[in-house]
């Protein structure tokens, strides 16, 4: 991607998300992106915003937002469940197993592992309580696994 494309991506973004951007405000946010997009294919951005735009994504992604989903689209990549999301599938299977029906669809790979490091009891978690601690432990983990998997040390 060259800087004028990332212009051009900015410009996409204020479009998409009804902002309304000045010419010096393209030119600051354009060298902002710049350095989370530089070295990523400007086609492939460009869909990733459109896609992000159409999937009716309240808020315009941050630089580091658009570069993990440009990532995972390029690996044709699930990118982990948001931690709310995490704990209603969490429940959604133990509701599943202590129902004796163990057909619930495979966890994400950072809830699996989330799951493992809460031990066997980890789907009777049900209190709030129990929420904010799964939470705090989900976020960490997936912190880690977004680094590793599309961070900077990671080879696109």
């Amino acid at each position: 991607m060259d800087k004028n494309e990332c212009k051009a991506v900015v410009e996409l973004l204020s479009v998409t998300w009804n902002q309304a951007i000045d010419t010096s405000s393209i030119t600051v946010k354009a060298k902002g992106f710049w350095e989370y997009i530089e070295d990523l294919p400007y086609e492939n951005v460009k869909n990733t915003i459109k896609h992000m735009g159409l999937s009716g994504r309240k808020w315009a992604p941050r630089p580091g937002e658009l570069r993990i989903a440009v990532l995972a689209n390029m690996r044709g990549e699930d990118l982990p469940p948001e931690p709310e999301e995490a704990w209603t599938v969490l429940q959604a299977i133990g509701q599943k197993i202590y129902s004796g029906t163990y057909d619930y669809d495979k966890p994400h790979a950072v809830l699996a592992e989330t799951i493992k490091r809460l031990g066997t009891n980890a789907t009777a978690l049900t209190t709030n309580a129990d929420r904010a601690m799964f939470i705090s432990l989900y976020e960490k983990t997936r912190e880690a696994y977004i680094l590793e998997r599309y961070g900077y040390d990671s080879a696109n």
